[in-house]
């Protein structure tokens, strides 16, 4: 008899005064769980990790175009309600109504993007969800602006490589592509946020004075926030092009941030935890101590590994990330998180698109279970690219190593099998960064009531997989952060809290999974450079800057342009004698050059033209060795001289910072920063005038309309 109709039967018994669980009646946490597809609105009594009472309904998400996916935020306000209003009902069989409910926590889909407008309240565009790879171009756009186009070239101070994935790469597509949004930012009107924002800025009152705020965990996948500082970088902001203003506070995954009041049915419950459902799942699977992973399969899959107070710069193609922050003061930790694009999405395209089952969870398994190999058939599902540890954006789906013997059991075994490969792809790249194989692996997630699935992981990774006893861990991860920010829920006792398991352990041997995993990394080898897309004007226009600057192919991390990027003691040829570089690539004699060098630099191969201008990322290095002491928004340094920062002048020198653009020959153009001097206050007698915009420049119209609207003349 499940626990629900025991309760229900000894409330016919006893009446209202029934016991409540073991006799004692507990505070009660609410979660909000928006997913992918899925609202759900889960119910915990403190410190158990049953759900009291749930209720969820599927998104409506739309895909416009192919490799497009939207979902609508007004949808999610909704089904939140009504989730909320369905879980509270429930209550009352368990003897308990919603005063008993102290605190509620919001998990979200990570990444996920959307513009709205501070004065009405309404959504400027569709969300445009987290696996959405429109933004190739805008992709395009940013890596002509960073040295010898590199894509990892932000990682040592967001974490992550420039791709598709993050918000900040959304968000300047929507100011691209987006009158209203556009129009809303020269507006000052524009809110951006990822989905947990616009939570919390609608249940907090929305125009009403609803707080704009995110948490760490959040803002660690926007590519905009500094993971030393904690808050939003200034030369990231400025590279995207994104203003500080539009974006949301930066505050702790664990504290009271307000308090309900948008007239549902959760009016005046505290908000007091914010996560991001992979980290959320963290916490959940109880994986708090540095070492731990737990993986999540949904229609993506996600490993985290937990790195403690120390963010590990990955060299293997994995991303550091904030794993979470569970107080104002407490100290942040971090993460190695492998991401995979396609999981439970590979079941729903054998589904949907090649109609070889028709239940995702039950033929899954049924079927692939009628044969005991994949026929040595191998498929890799890189339907929207690939992401860790390739990051490859032009791959595409294989099904490979078919033979006449092929049967559609095999196709569906070697899906089951590729989201194991994968998850072995990004445990293979945490081992070589982090130094120390992982001994067993967490896992939760819906896909994970597939047992051959589960068995399939454990053999082809070679390690034990411990399957936790509900398949959403993400809920009760935030359950428990809100839980502790009011005191409910104490985090120290839930790290020794053993939750109950299912272990799978490995039955093959090491060369069978090594064999088989090698034949997966030829396919992958084959899915490589499908999709060839025309690359934007803004890309092929910076031939010759990228040709102008070559960089050690031996080392990953960006150049340091602070140092002499040229060791003129080391080097035999003459330097005058060089020829600039050409399109086609670099010349033989600028590779012997570079073999003369006695350590590893950059070689800047001079253009005929105008020379780069500094530019903002120079001032990289600067800005990460700066600490929350030096901007005078720390807590430690009180009653102490702290270092004075003049904002003003740092602001000025990022509006400032020239851009370089190329024309129709492909010369580059130093573009000055236009300011708009109308609204200046007119300078005192005997200033110097040497800043203000050349007036003789401006469209006469300008000067005539100013002319009318004022006493005095622009000339």
């Amino acid at each position: 008899m499940s626990f629900k109709r025991i309760l229900r039967r000894q409330k016919r018994i006893y009446g209202d005064e029934m016991p409540v669980r073991d006799g004692t009646k507990k505070s009660l946490i609410g979660a909000i769980d928006d997913g992918t597809k899925t609202v759900r609105f889960v119910i915990y009594e403190a410190e158990r990790s049953e759900e009291l009472v749930s209720h969820q309904l599927d998104k409506t998400e739309a895909q416009p175009q192919e490799g497009w996916y939207e979902q609508d935020p007004l949808e999610i306000l909704h089904n939140i309600k009504m989730c909320a209003e369905n879980a509270i009902d429930q209550l009352a069989e368990f003897g308990y109504s919603k005063d008993d409910i102290v605190a509620l926590g919001i998990t979200n889909q990570r990444e996920t993007t959307i513009a709205w407008d501070k004065f009405t309240g309404e959504p400027l565009h569709p969300a445009i969800s987290w696996n959405d790879i429109r933004t190739d171009s805008t992709v395009d756009a940013i890596l002509a602006k960073v040295p010898d186009r590199n894509k990892n070239y932000l990682k040592n101070i967001s974490g992550l490589p420039i791709s598709p994935y993050f918000s900040a790469l959304k968000m300047r597509w929507l100011k691209d592509n987006i009158k209203s949004v556009r129009r809303a930012s020269r507006d000052k009107r524009l809110l951006f946020g990822t989905v947990d924002s616009w939570i919390v800025w609608n249940l907090t009152g929305g125009v009403h004075g609803g707080l704009h705020i995110t948490d760490v965990t959040n803002a660690s996948r926007t590519l905009l926030m500094n993971l030393e500082t904690l808050n939003w970088d200034p030369m990231l902001c400025r590279l995207f092009g994104i203003h500080r203003e539009s974006l949301p506070q930066i505050r702790s995954s664990a504290e009271i941030y307000g308090i309900v009041k948008d007239g549902s049915i959760l009016d005046g419950i505290r908000i007091s935890g914010i996560l991001g459902n992979q980290q959320s799942a963290l916490v959940g699977q109880n994986c708090l101590q540095a070492g731990q992973a737990k993986n999540t399969y949904r229609t993506g899959c996600f490993l985290l590994y937990n790195t403690g107070t120390r963010h590990v710069q990955s060299t293997h193609g994995l991303l550091t990330t904030v794993a979470y922050k569970l107080g104002p003061n407490a100290p942040a930790v971090y993460a190695l998180e492998g991401s995979i694009a396609v999981a439970g999405g590979a079941m729903k395209f054998l589904r949907d698109n090649l109609k070889l089952i028709k239940d995702v969870t039950q033929d899954t398994e049924h079927i692939a279970g009628q044969v005991f190999s994949t026929g040595d058939v191998y498929f890799v599902p890189a339907l929207n690219g690939l992401y860790a540890p390739y990051w490859r954006k032009d791959a595409r789906g294989i099904i490979c190593g078919l033979t006449a013997f092929t049967t559609k059991n095999h196709i569906i075994r070697a899906a089951l099998e590729a989201v194991c490969f994968q998850t072995r792809d990004i445990l293979e790249a945490m081992n070589k960064d982090c130094g120390m194989p992982l001994s067993k692996l967490h896992v939760d997630g819906r896909m994970t009531s597939n047992d051959l699935l589960m068995q399939l992981q454990a053999d082809l990774t070679g390690i034990p997989v411990l399957r936790a006893q509900s398949w959403d861990m993400s809920a009760l991860g935030v359950g428990v952060a809100a839980g502790h920010a009011v005191g409910v829920w104490a985090v120290e006792r839930w790290r020794h809290h053993a939750t109950p398991t299912h272990t799978f352990l490995p039955t093959t041997t090491d060369d069978d999974r090594d064999a088989r995993y090698t034949k997966w990394k030829m396919a992958v080898q084959r899915s490589l450079g499908w999709a060839s897309t025309k690359k934007s004007i803004t890309m092929t226009g910076q031939t010759k800057r990228k040709s102008s600057m070559f960089q050690s192919s031996d080392t990953l991390t960006p150049p340091d342009s602070r140092k002499t990027s040229w060791d003129v003691d080391n080097i035999k040829p003459d330097i005058d004698s060089i020829k600039p570089a050409t399109d086609e690539g670099v010349d033989s004699y600028i590779e012997e050059l570079i073999q003369y060098s006695a350590r590893k630099f950059s070689i800047f191969v001079p253009l005929k033209g105008p020379k780069d201008e500094h530019t903002i990322l120079d001032d990289a290095e600067y800005y990460m060795s700066k600490k929350e002491c030096d901007y005078d928004m720390c807590q430690c340094c009180q009653g102490k001289k702290k270092i004075q920062t003049d904002w003003e002048t740092i602001e000025e020198i990022i509006e400032n910072d020239p851009e370089i653009i190329f024309d129709s020959d492909d010369n580059p153009i130093v573009v000055e920063p236009v300011k708009d001097h109308l609204y200046e206050p007119a300078p005192l007698v005997g200033t110097s005038l040497k800043k203000r915009m050349q007036l003789e420049k401006l469209p006469v119209i300008f000067k005539n309309i100013c002319n009318k609207l004022t006493n005095t003349s622009l000339t």
